[in-house]
């Protein structure tokens, strides 16, 4: 995250698909706009995702709106960063 020149964030937030209900309630606190819902591996079901996680402040108003525990800040950064970029949401069924 580093190579931008930007520094990066202590946290970012972490989906847990599982527990989303898909209200979206933390796309529209995102004040970067990064998060949007992104379908999972279940036609239909959709949980926020990031498409630009290296531009995450990590101000934590996603997870702070979420009551479900759907998706909540880790201090794991990097490893959140390369979730995001390279998985999709997934749904264990």
């Amino acid at each position: 995250m580093a190579d931008n020149g930007k520094k990066a964030p202590k946290q970012v937030p972490w989906v847990t698909p599982v527990n989303c209900e898909g209200c979206g309630d933390c796309v529209n606190k995102c004040k970067k706009e990064l998060l949007k819902m992104t379908e999972t591996n279940i036609e239909g079901i959709f949980v926020p995702w990031m498409e630009r996680p290296e531009d995450c402040i990590g101000c934590g108003l996603c997870s702070g709106t979420c009551v479900m525990g759907g998706i909540m800040m880790t201090e794991y950064v990097e490893r959140a960063i390369e979730r995001f970029k390279n998985q999709k949401p997934t749904i264990n069924k």
